[in-house]
């Protein structure tokens, strides 16, 4: 057999039904050396919670051999089940793989698995897989009321009570006399969407967002604002975006979109509020939480689990310039809003050459305003179209074809070490369809790179959030001179209205915008928590020696912390792990200290009733 496209559908389910068999079996039976044998020598697998609580990812048959050994333990996976009809597709250089979805379960979880088989070359009709992905989907003590298991009232009764259905809603979030399981700190699309999986779990959960409305987050950013991925890949856990919707979905429709979301899931969420601070008393196994009201009133709340959802990127990063204080225009950064700065006619700086920077300048520009753009790093550009599309091409293919929560999976089971391995080939094909684009920029001096181990944009999101831009017509400006270039120096100082640069040259400004990016969330963390927490979390975001991203969406150091962001894709796909992680710790089924710990206690074992304290007004 030479690939898989020449089958027919039902010889591709047989082929698949065979290889999960034995899989399988061996698993269920504890061989796992004949399971390990069944992965290709180049083989990952990946596993999210099913065996060990944690997100782990291993490469190789001897890993993945040692893996299941230490780590299935008492948690034996058995009840294998394809799950719809297998299908061919490829994967880096095996240009023919047979993919298919399964179901299997443990004591304690359902879950679902995704394989790539690819033919073993040395023995022709044997199937080996390329990538495994086993991924805990509900805990069978507690499965979501969702489809079939929606809610059902007896309406005889419910026709008879005082209290309807508004009353509920109000007394669930004002929380005032009881205080909530989990605060989620952010009333973005990542605290939404996991405060959504919170409350489908049946756990109490209080947003606080400090804005004025929820969608702000969005809503006050720059005018031009756009998401720059299309929306086959943005929808939002539970609640798909209208068919009518646009490719690329503007930011107001965005944050008028979070708004309706969160009351259409029933998310408790407190506007005009700020997380002050917290300590966790580890005997007690709860925070006591410091909240600022709208009325300028504090609120001590004593929560066991706190999410902070606040993105990825932290505090803004405002460089101390010298002459600050001379410079007679405004200086702000790209987090406040630049919509109502007067530019016509006026000379305008902005520092740095980001997304943000790019965005900003291009703003700008149409509104009058000579920009000039400060280039202090190489940054990697891609069109839009075609090039910046293909890290998401899963994405697309499948938009309307199958669940998102399908195509979540799909995407999962590519590690990161494999994605970046994937994504050499793929930037440098990127960078010759953009040549013309690449060109003209070098041509005006910009300085341009491709990623780290040149693999392009989309690992630098996942590294770091920055250093490139998508191009949505600024690189165009840029090469067309009509926004100006100043690359490979840094500001020395300020004057009245001039800017002084390092390499001596000056140029007459009258407004400074900082597109100077944002510090590390653990800078968030040590600000909010303080030095020990923040030290015992580490970093936050950026792929870890462990193949993860740090500290996301998982268990962190600091028991009872969890950390929800990075765009919109990972929130929806990620969070149904962290609420579950959540739900398990509060109903005993794993340890109360943090890490990669593997639970032991029996699976039904459920939480005691707890008595909630009161919570405290002090002011």
């Amino acid at each position: 057999m030479q690939g898989f496209s020449g089958t027919t559908p039902a010889e591709r389910h047989r082929m698949a039904a065979a290889w999960l068999a034995e899989f399988g079996e061996a698993l269920q039976h504890a061989n796992y050396p004949r399971a390990a044998a069944m992965m290709h020598p180049d083989g990952y697998w990946r596993d999210l919670l099913t065996f060990g609580w944690i997100f782990k990812n291993v490469h190789g048959i001897n890993a993945v051999r040692a893996w299941l050994s230490a780590a299935i333990g008492s948690h034996a996976p058995y009840n294998f089940h394809l799950d719809g009809e297998p299908f061919t597709g490829a994967i880096g250089e095996h240009n023919s793989t047979l993919q298919f979805f399964f179901t299997f379960e443990t004591d304690i979880a359902l879950a679902r698995g995704f394989v790539r088989l690819v033919e073993d070359t040395a023995t022709p009709g044997r199937l080996q897989a390329f990538t495994v992905l086993t991924a805990m989907q509900e805990l069978k003590a507690f499965p979501e009321p969702v489809g079939q298991r929606r809610p059902r009232e007896d309406m005889r009764t419910a026709s008879r009570e005082v209290e309807n259905w508004l009353d509920r809603r109000n007394q669930a979030r004002q929380f005032r006399d009881r205080d909530p399981d989990v605060i989620v700190i952010g009333g973005g699309q990542s605290g939404l969407m996991l405060a959504a999986r919170l409350g489908q779990l049946n756990i109490p959960t209080l947003v606080v967002e400090k804005t004025d409305r929820i969608g702000d987050i969005w809503r006050n950013r720059y005018r031009s604002l756009r998401l720059h991925n299309e929306i086959c890949m943005n929808h939002f856990a539970y609640m798909p975006f209208p068919d009518t919707w646009p490719v690329y979905i503007p930011k107001d429709k965005l944050a008028n979109w979070l708004e309706f979301y969160a009351e259409s899931m029933e998310v408790n969420v407190w506007t005009k509020t700020t997380f002050v601070g917290a300590e966790y008393d580890k005997a007690q196994g709860r925070w006591t939480a410091r909240l600022r009201l709208a009325d300028g009133s504090m609120r001590i709340m004593r929560p066991g689990h706190i999410a902070v959802a606040v993105g990825v990127s932290g505090l803004p990063n405002i460089p101390a310039l010298p002459g600050w204080n001379d410079f007679a225009g405004p200086i702000v950064h790209s987090s406040a809003r630049t919509d109502e700065l007067d530019v016509t006619g006026k000379s305008v700086l902005v520092v740095g050459a980001g997304t943000s920077g790019h965005d900003i300048a291009q703003e700008l520009h149409a509104r009058g305003a000579d920009v000039t753009m400060l280039q202090r790093s190489s940054v990697t550009v891609v069109s839009l179209e075609p090039s910046s599309v293909r890290p998401y091409e899963l994405y697309r293919q499948n938009d309307g074809v199958r669940p998102i929560e399908d195509t979540d999976l799909m995407a999962a089971s590519v590690p990161y070490g494999l994605l970046a391995r994937l994504h050499k080939p793929l930037s440098r094909q990127m960078a010759e369809e953009d040549k013309d684009l690449l060109d003209g920029l070098r041509r005006v001096g910009f300085l341009l790179d491709n990623g780290e181990d040149d693999s392009g944009y989309f690992l630098k999101l996942l590294r770091r959030q920055a250093g490139y831009y998508l191009n949505v017509g600024a690189s165009d400006l840029i090469i067309a001179r009509k926004i100006k270039l100043k690359a490979g120096v840094d500001i020395e100082r300020l004057e009245y209205r001039k800017v002084i640069f390092s390499d001596g040259t000056a140029l007459d400004t009258d407004i400074v915008v900082l597109a100077t990016g944002y510090k590390p969330l653990q800078e968030v963390v040590r600000a909010m928590f303080g030095d020990d927490i923040a030290a015992r979390v580490g970093p936050i975001w950026g792929i870890g020696n462990d193949g993860e991203l740090c500290a996301m969406y998982a268990r962190t150091a600091q028991e009872g912390l969890y950390f929800s962001g990075g765009g919109i894709p990972g929130a929806r796909a990620y969070s149904r792990y962290t609420a579950l992680l959540i739900k398990a710790a509060l109903e005993g089924l794993i340890p109360t200290a943090g890490g990669n710990i593997e639970s032991t206690d029996s699976p039904n074992r459920s939480r005691e009733t707890e008595h909630r304290k009161r919570s405290e007004p002090v002011g």
